[in-house]
């Protein structure tokens, strides 16, 4: 059996952002369950065409994710 440091239960929107705010606070096993079967997974998700939105308080939080930009 393997160890997590965080176990998401769901992969909507917020099961999503959960498991990128563990990740961004240092936990380095996240997992991520989800029982939908794969057509309808993602929760809400699904349904807004698959994208996750992360709110950004300063313009250095969106450098780090393009690395390329000045």
């Amino acid at each position: 059996m393997s160890d997590y440091d965080v176990i998401v239960v769901g992969a909507g929107n917020a099961a999503l952002a959960a498991a990128v705010s563990a990740r961004e606070q240092g936990a380095a096993r996240v997992l991520a369950l989800e029982k939908a079967p794969r057509a309808l997974r993602g929760g809400n998700t699904h349904y807004s065409g698959g994208l996750l939105r992360i709110a950004f308080d300063r313009p250095d939080d969106l450098r780090a994710l393009v690395p390329d930009a000045e």
